[in-house]
């Protein structure tokens, strides 16, 4: 595999993990999972609760990441096989 395609799929991996992180920020709003949280556990300072939440964000996007890129990897070899 030549430098350049082995940077375009490194790119493309980054991109995906952006826009997935961005949709599950998106799909999984901070206030509303505060206020969910609060009301069942308790007070939560600010900076414990982001630390937490920001965390659970990047541990789904990379595990959603990786199984997208495992799917995407997976119909390819299935299509050069056929």
């Amino acid at each position: 595999m030549k430098p350049s395609t082995s940077v375009v799929i490194w790119l493309s991996e980054l991109a995906l993990l952006c826009l997935v992180y961005s949709l599950l920020c998106i799909t999984m709003p901070d206030i509303y999972l505060y206020d969910i949280y609060t009301d069942k556990f308790g007070f939560l300072t600010e900076a414990q609760w982001y630390d937490r939440y920001i965390f659970t964000l990047s541990v789904l996007s990379l595990l959603l990441t990786t199984f997208l890129i495992w799917l995407f990897a997976r119909c390819l070899y299935k299509n050069k096989t056929q």
